[in-house]
């Protein structure tokens, strides 16, 4: 949990001196990277908001994710990541940092979606620059999903901004 918290504060700082806001949404993860984040004094410099999508109703509300793409992809699924992030920049009022998660966490997934697979995604909203990552770290406890999810979502976050 250390080394997300020097993450966090690395990710505030490269946004600050970007001038680049932080918007998240998060499902497996239930808030655990905005509390990382908000736990770093200043952030409120940046971080502008963090949805928990934790249901499917959530993710169609507040990100506008269609009921289509979780019916043929499922909540946890690359296209369903990408229309979170879309939702995110979609309501953006600057340059904004967007990052989603979604994942199975556990204690039972399914042979297409097995517990320990996550996708990440991170945009930039005024750029073209987006990136979606799968991951599937096993079936280990649900806390430490949530926690490598958290870990893989900021070291994603600073590579984008390195280009930026």
């Amino acid at each position: 949990m250390l080394n997300s918290q020097k993450l966090s504060r690395k990710l505030l700082e490269s946004c600050l001196d970007k001038k680049i806001k932080l918007s998240i949404a998060e499902s497996c993860t239930g808030g655990l990277l905005s509390a990382n984040i908000t736990k770093v004094a200043g952030s409120s410099a940046v971080f502008s908001y963090g949805f928990i999508c934790y249901s499917n109703e959530s993710k169609r509300k507040f990100l506008n994710v269609s009921e289509k793409t979780i019916n043929s992809f499922g909540a946890v699924s690359y296209e369903t990541v990408k229309q979170m992030l879309t939702g995110l920049c979609n309501q953006a009022k600057s340059k904004t940092l967007t990052i989603a998660i979604s994942g199975v966490a556990g204690p039972s997934g399914s042979e297409s979606k097995p517990v320990g697979l996550v996708f990440i995604g991170i945009k930039i909203s005024s750029q073209k620059t987006e990136v979606i990552t799968e991951y599937n770290f096993g079936n280990i406890e649900r806390n430490k999903i949530q926690q490598k999810s958290v870990h893989e979502a900021l070291k994603m976050s600073l590579n984008i901004l390195k280009n930026v």
